[in-house]
């Protein structure tokens, strides 16, 4: 009797430990692939560029205008989400795609300390942007056209790359447009320039340098060391430069806009473009 039920419990502890096989067969196929394939992924996410390995693709700044609408109400999460997304989506975020969140699980395995950069970054640029550079014509019903022509070819004054975005009026007329400052700041910079002619150059308090250039006249009171804010108006379009001071005519009225910022103490341009398809529907009124 006994030995009976010593050869049952046998077969029974058999049938155990064939089950237990099974079982870690079975972990071994789907659980350490998986496992590999985690931390293989954690280690290609260690190894994302920094912001100055990646400083090309950041000056792009090829993010679809509609993830960058009042951006200068975000906080350190915000930029954290886009810091994030940037680098998910190896610079270029469109507009179908959805950023990162902080309960994602690339934005979990992110280090901060790879972030960072990109979000002060992203903070100097796009912070302190709170309205468009022209004004809604409410009264005759004009306005302003643009492309993406950063970095397009350029030829006056030697072989060089376009630093900005050309806003072209449906009007012809010099002075017709105001121009405002996009951001609170300082007048830093104004005068001719022989490309820029009549220029202005507006330092924001996050850092970035805002700049107007081929204006007809500057407004009342425009000086270097004034304190401006957003919507104020700066200037009118025109087309200056190309030239000695007061040369126009060389080229079609319109505002040249763009945004600097200073890299280990060198002041490179960044694509507005998408900057000002975020500030869109952010226009001062005009009568």
């Amino acid at each position: 009797m006994k030995n009976r039920h010593y050869k049952n419990k046998r077969k029974q502890n058999k049938g155990k430990r064939k089950w237990l096989g099974v079982v870690f067969v079975l972990f071994l196929i789907f659980f350490v692939p998986c496992m590999t394939g985690f931390l293989l992924t954690v280690m290609e996410i260690h190894k994302e560029p920094s912001l100055e390995e990646n400083l090309t693709a950041f000056r792009r700044l090829h993010i679809a205008g509609k993830h960058l609408e009042n951006t200068y109400e975000w906080g350190e999460k915000d930029y954290r989400n886009l810091s994030v997304s940037f680098l998910f989506y190896d610079g270029s975020i469109k507009e179908s795609d959805s950023l990162c969140t902080p309960f994602s699980w690339y934005g979990i395995l992110v280090p901060d300390l790879q972030t960072k950069e990109y979000e002060e970054m992203f903070l100097t640029v796009l912070g302190d942007g709170k309205v468009f550079p022209v004004p809604e014509d409410m009264k005759n019903g004009q306005s302003v056209t643009y492309e993406d022509s950063w970095g397009g070819e350029r030829n006056y004054g030697g072989e060089r790359h376009h630093e900005g975005t050309d806003l072209m009026p449906t009007t012809p007329e010099r002075g017709y447009f105001p121009v405002v400052s996009v951001s609170d700041g300082v007048i830093e910079k104004k005068g001719w320039l022989n490309l820029g002619g009549y220029r202005l150059g507006v330092r924001a308090p996050h850092g970035a340098y805002y700049y107007y250039a081929h204006l007809e006249r500057y407004a009342e009171g425009i000086e270097e060391g004034k304190k401006v804010k957003a919507g104020d108006v700066i200037g009118y379009m025109g087309d200056s430069g190309y030239g000695e001071e007061g040369t126009t005519g060389k080229f079609d009225v319109h505002l040249h806009f763009g945004i600097y910022i200073t890299v280990k103490q060198q002041e490179i341009s960044v694509n507005p473009y998408e900057v000002l398809k975020g500030l869109e529907k952010r226009k001062v009124k005009w009568e």
